[in-house]
């Protein structure tokens, strides 16, 4: 056989295995999807002549390794579903014949993110059986940011403002503005990847309000806060003046607390004071005036007690007598 015959027979081989033999799933990579759109993930095979095989879709979250993915639909003449999924996903032609085993997700969301892996087996030919992958990324404008400041807000001293959005694919870019859209001050660095504004040499021309701005393709959200500039003997004035009221209303505190404490412990000496006589204990005489009754009744109940109670004092001298 001369060199062009075997060149030809070479070709006429190769272009039987190319439309003859059965091929695995074709993909296209990677896809990108708006945040409540829905998603198309393309996925075609090849298996002439075999209407028996089986279509597998996996899922395996950002940073999670293709091994671990599990299961989301499959089809083996029936259709099967994930449960979380089943009201979102489903295939674009089904049952998956004529060569399109492509996945569509409807209202996407940030979690569905991730690796798609679409496998197809063919039994009675292990060679067309493959996968391919698709990597699925869900585009969303930025979160709302927050704003934070540190450094001491002297006259003087810098300051530095942070904007932070925690989520927004792709990843946003921050800018700053003064009251109402105004221009920066001349004395000020920013930083629009990390968000970070530097305020130098702070004076009462750039206290004002400061907003960020995040923004994306899919939106922007924005947060503010305000620059106010002390004077630091300006602030040591006040505060030494707010330490000297609070004394001053602890002083007050503690002598109404003493005097207080005091009148009760009068009262408390009163009432014992009342008992011991009320006891008949020696030196002591109790007068008491009635609260009802006529003036001459209230008049014998004095006396009568007035007696009673020298009558014991003579009793009790009597008995310490010694007899002669």
């Amino acid at each position: 056989m001369t060199h062009r015959g075997l060149v030809l027979v070479t070709w006429l081989y190769s272009a039987y295995l190319g439309v003859c033999q059965p091929e695995g799933p074709s993909v296209k990579t990677p896809v990108y999807v708006k945040e409540g759109a829905t998603a198309e993930l393309s996925c075609t095979y090849n298996t002439p002549g075999d209407p028996k095989f089986t279509l597998e879709w996996r899922y395996a979250p950002p940073g999670v390794p293709e091994i671990k993915a599990r299961d989301v639909l499959y089809y083996d003449g029936q259709m099967y579903h994930r449960q979380l999924w089943s009201s979102r996903m489903s295939l674009v032609q089904s049952p998956p014949s004529n060569g399109v085993a492509s996945l569509q997700i409807k209202n996407a969301r940030l979690s569905d993110a991730g690796i798609y892996i679409c496998d197809v087996k063919t039994p009675s030919n292990w060679d067309s059986s493959g996968h391919g992958l698709i990597n699925l990324t869900v585009l969303t404008p930025p979160s709302w940011p927050v704003c934070t400041m540190t450094g001491k807000n002297y006259e003087g001293h810098d300051v530095t403002l942070q904007c932070l959005s925690e989520a927004g694919i792709p990843r946003p870019i921050y800018t700053w503005r003064k009251d109402n859209n105004q221009p920066l001050p001349p004395n000020t660095v920013t930083d629009q990847i990390s968000g970070s504004l530097v305020v130098r040499n702070l004076s009462a021309s750039v206290a004002g309000t400061y907003t960020c701005t995040a923004s994306n393709e899919y939106g922007r959200t924005a947060c503010s806060l305000i620059i106010r500039v002390s004077n630091p003997r300006t602030a040591g004035v006040i505060g030494g003046a707010v330490m000297g009221v609070f004394l001053t209303l602890l002083l007050i505190g503690a002598v109404v607390a003493f005097f207080l404490w005091r009148r009760k412990r009068q009262a408390s000496n009163k009432l014992q004071s009342g008992q011991r006589r009320l006891n008949g204990e020696p030196g002591s005489e109790v007068y008491l005036t009635g609260t009802s009754g006529s003036g001459s009744g209230s008049t014998s109940q004095h006396s009568s007690l007035y007696r009673d109670s020298k009558e014991r004092s003579t009793l009790r001298a009597c008995q310490s007598s010694p007899m002669v």
